[in-house]
């Protein structure tokens, strides 16, 4: 009878050293694995450890970002204050300039029609 690929034995091995190895080969595969699964642990933990440094940096990005948000507001508020105050003193110191300069030219332009 023909053998498959998983009942051949390798070349140059013998039957009573594929018994000794038989039992130690799935003892070995576990170890292996239990090695895989702790790497994998090891991996995860690091991971983890970095995606926390990232969520404190966005936090303090964030609250860098509102505190200049808040000055910006701060500014904004002030020019507008500012302007809004300017705009309702302005024109009344304008009409007095604009009166003195009137009754200033008034007052030369009589004196030099004399």
């Amino acid at each position: 009878m023909k053998k498959t690929g998983s009942e051949e034995a390798s070349p140059g091995s013998n039957p009573s050293a594929d018994a000794e190895q038989a039992p130690a080969e799935p003892v070995e595969r576990a170890r292996l694995q239990a090695d895989v699964a702790k790497q994998r642990v090891r991996i995860a933990k690091e991971e983890l450890k970095r995606a926390r440094k990232r969520v404190k940096e966005a936090k303090r990005e964030a609250k860098r970002a509102r505190k200049l948000a808040a000055s910006a507001r701060k500014v904004w508020k002030r020019v507008r204050r500012q302007a809004r105050v300017a705009d309702t003193v302005a024109p009344a110191r304008s009409q007095t300039r604009r009166t003195q300069r009137r009754a200033a030219r008034k007052s030369s332009g009589r004196t030099a029609q004399r």
